[in-house]
């Protein structure tokens, strides 16, 4: 089994990121709204859309949402708050393709770069490509590569509903690691998230080939300028053309 079926399944994940602020989230999807100005018949596909809150705040801001997520847990959070414009959907990104129907194709929160093969995110990029309609846009953001190796905390201890979680992080070139030890009660239990270190070159270099193009890049949520060397994050605009 793949770290992330393992991990996005369980409980402790959800319990570890139940924090996640909301506020934050919905800030970031008005700034995309207002930076790529879509209309209220658009449709939204929510990429790795976990438990829906960018999906669920879309939907209620009038639009057409897809959520679509491999983690069978967190699409059962999310399906409480399915409509006629908002459904959500069980796959793995590497297998999907909805072709030319969509508008807005988005991908947040570091929902990338999980896979041991490289050719598998070239992969993801070619399904995405297919699914969006002329003149879609795809948003992906992502961690900042730079800023994480050089800021890299090794050690953290968090103690959650009476559950100690302990986080140990490495990286050695290719991808960063974080070893999550968790003890409940008498019960211990270990997990690892294995995120691929991935460059803005090298996202531009998935979409080689493809029908779109790259034609904005942010360093955080309120869409501020990327720095390589100071940014949060790594928020890349995507644009399919015409032909």
């Amino acid at each position: 089994m793949n770290w992330f079926e393992n991990w996005f399944d369980s409980k402790y994940y959800h319990i570890l990121y139940k924090d996640r602020g909301v506020e934050e989230a919905t800030m970031f999807i008005d700034n995309i709204i207002r930076k790529i100005k879509p209309n209220n018949k658009d449709f939204f596909l929510d990429l790795g859309c976990g438990a829906g809150r960018h999906s669920i705040y879309l939907n209620k801001k009038g639009f057409y949402v897809d959520g679509l997520d491999l983690s069978q847990k967190s699409l059962l959070q999310a399906e409480k708050y399915k409509n006629k414009k908002l459904q959500f959907y069980q796959s793995d990104m590497r297998d999907f393709c909805f072709e030319n129907k969509y508008n807005v194709i988005i991908n947040l929160f570091t929902s990338f770069g999980y896979f041991e093969d490289d050719q598998d995110n070239k992969k993801v990029f070619n399904n995405i490509e297919r699914s969006l309609k002329k003149n879609g846009y795809f948003i992906i953001d992502f961690f900042n590569s730079h800023k994480i190796i050089r800021e890299l905390k090794n050690h953290e201890l968090k103690k959650i509903d009476n559950i100690n979680f302990i986080i140990k992080r490495r990286q050695d070139g290719k991808f960063v690691y974080k070893e999550i030890s968790i003890t409940d009660r008498k019960n211990s239990y270990t997990f690892v998230e294995k995120v691929r270190l991935i460059s803005k070159q090298e996202f531009i270099h998935y979409s080689e080939g493809l029908n779109m193009t790259l034609i904005d890049t942010f360093g955080d949520y309120h869409m501020n300028k990327y720095e390589k060397e100071h940014s949060d994050r790594l928020i890349m605009i995507f644009k399919k053309n015409l032909n």
